[in-house]
């Protein structure tokens, strides 16, 4: 009977005659097989059937029939880790890092053999007790030498977007053990988060994001994620494969070192963040009395089980959601960024706040779910949420506070905001929050004086709706790049940098003495410097152009950082 299907093959299951044995059949899907052939795929897929090693499901058999081309594995009583992540979402970080180090050894040894894997994800990770197999190994390579060219003009790729590397997703280029790396980063990132470093839209959409954005941090949406872990991800995790652990090996030896710390001596706790409260600890252990000592372990056990909850987190730790639009006023988005972003900046600076990044914020944007669970992926214990919207003539800020935990709005507040100066508003609407944590606390929360920049309420606004279209032009141009577009830069991303330029320069215009238009205009030259192609006679005029506006903002503001 059919128990799966992926992008390549249905996989049946079967018992084998002669062995008499359960078996999965994996038979390739036919436009695959029609592009390949049967001789080059019997003669290829024989380097799958020499790796032997404990953490990768072995080849039995292959073969055709009819003209399908198939092969012939064990019957795995267990889960594949999607399964797994499917009930869960997230995975102890002891889990991670044991059946991570499997996956990577698996690896290393099938690359000290020549096999690259170019498909490594959740699906092909096997789970039988608690040790790790990866499945289809060696059918990628055989696959690639056996019609890589074929699949290409085909309009096939191998590999999973989710979890491809930068360099799968661009024709004729090398992949070598290194994109394996990044795959398995991406899965290990996926375990410890809860989702792929990045989504989309569209494969095209998702591949592009892989190539051209950051990853996200892990410790934004899980604060317990040493920051050791954290770095070894991220480094396998790079754009450019040279700035990767040199080999699988190297990064299996990094995530041994991240579980046991520098000196290998201390492993990871089982409860993590408790690493964390030790490195506090251990310098004022000497100065503790016994009765502060006990005074200082039942708080600790008052203030929850594990860090990063809902219960663990005070009032002090506070994360302003981005302020929404009503769907029929989206114009109105760059305002309520505008705000957020300032309100966030502003309670920054409060001493005794701990107040979540605008990235961990922004991962949230538009979320549906309930103020709990965002509270305990951000580890805050309130919240901040507002809404912007037109009335009449007018518009109108709303201001909540919401106590993650117990799902409560407990203050609110409204306010007009006069023609399109929101300084005034953001600095009421600063105040306010502050107000409400004050009484909240049950102490002073000072707010310090915000340097505005700028007193002219129209360059404000204008820079404010240049930076969000800047942002669609980058996005514009990088999709288009993606896509293969030979020569210049898309009509649509052109269109939209010059709109940016142009709100800039309105801005610089309203106000000369204000060096952000300016260094936002040399950061536009920039971006467009990077989207035309790589080519360097379209590239040139514009680099100059950056440098020539940032001298020019250096000389309006040198105290400027």
């Amino acid at each position: 009977g059919l128990i799966g299907e992926g992008g390549m093959a249905l996989v049946y299951r079967a018992h084998d005659l002669k062995h008499d044995r359960p078996v999965a059949i994996k038979v390739l899907r036919p436009e695959l097989g029609q592009v390949i052939g049967e001789d080059r795929f019997n003669r290829e897929i024989r380097f799958e059937a020499r790796l032997q090693h404990p953490n990768i499901v072995p080849l039995y058999d292959s073969g055709s029939a009819d003209g399908q081309l198939f092969y012939v594995m064990p019957l795995i009583e267990g889960e594949s880790l999607r399964q797994r992540l499917e009930r869960e979402k997230q995975l102890p970080i002891e889990d991670v890092l044991r059946l991570g180090t499997e996956v990577a050894d698996a690896l290393a040894y099938a690359h000290e053999h020549g096999v690259v894997h170019r498909d490594i994800k959740p699906e092909n990770i096997m789970l039988v007790g608690a040790h790790a197999l990866v499945a289809d190994f060696g059918i990628a390579k055989a696959l690639t030498a056996a019609g890589g060219d074929k699949l290409t003009q085909a309009g096939m790729a191998i590999g999973t977007p989710a979890y491809m590397s930068p360099e799968q997703a661009v024709p004729d280029s090398v992949v070598d053990p290194r994109s394996d790396q990044y795959s398995l980063a991406c899965v290990i990132y996926e375990t410890l988060a809860g989702a792929p470093p990045f989504a989309g839209p569209t494969p095209m959409a998702l591949m592009a994001r892989h190539s051209m954005e950051r990853v996200p941090s892990l410790r934004i949406v899980r604060q317990t994620i040493p920051d050791a872990l954290e770095a070894v991800i991220l480094r396998a995790l790079e754009k450019v494969p040279a700035d990767r652990f040199a080999s699988m090996s190297q990064f299996t030896a990094a995530l041994q070192a991240a579980a046991h710390g520098p000196t290998g001596a201390t492993p990871i706790p089982l409860r993590p963040g408790a690493a964390r409260r030790a490195r506090w600890w251990r310098p004022a252990a000497a100065g503790l009395t016994l009765a502060g000592a006990a005074a200082l372990a039942w708080w600790w056990q008052d203030r929850g089980s594990a860090p990063g909850t809902a219960g663990d987190a005070d009032a002090r730790q506070i994360a302003v959601l981005y302020f929404e639009t009503p769907a029929d006023q989206d114009s109105l988005r760059y305002l309520a960024d505008a705000l957020t972003e300032g309100l966030i900046d502003q309670l920054r600076q409060v001493p005794g706040l701990s107040v979540v990044s605008r990235g961990g914020s922004r991962s949230y944007r538009g979320s549906t779910l309930p103020p709990d669970s965002i509270g305990r992926a951000l580890g805050a214990g309130t919240l901040v949420e507002g809404n912007v919207e037109r009335r009449g003539n007018g518009l109108h800020l709303t201001v909540r506070l919401v106590e993650a935990a117990g799902n409560a709005e407990f203050r609110r507040k409204g306010f007009v905001l006069a023609g399109a100066d929101a300084q005034p508003v953001l600095d009421s609407a600063t105040a306010a929050v502050a107000e409400f944590l004050r009484a909240r606390l049950g102490e002073e929360v000072t707010l310090r004086k915000r340097q505005a920049g700028t007193a002219s309420g129209a360059a404000w606004a204008y820079l404010q709706r240049a930076l969000v279209v800047a942002r669609q032009a980058d996005s514009l141009a990088k999709f288009a790049l993606e896509g293969g577009e030979a020569d210049g830069l898309p009509a649509a991303a052109a269109e939209r940098f010059d709109a940016a330029d142009s709100l800039l320069r309105l801005a610089r215009t309203a106000d000369p003495t204000w060096v952000d238009p300016v260094v936002q205009l040399a950061a536009t030259a920039y971006a467009r410097s990077r989207n035309v192609n790589a080519n360097p006679i379209r590239a040139e005029p514009w680099i100059a152009r950056s440098l020539a506006l940032a001298d020019s903002a250096v000389r309006l503001d040198p105290a400027n950082a």
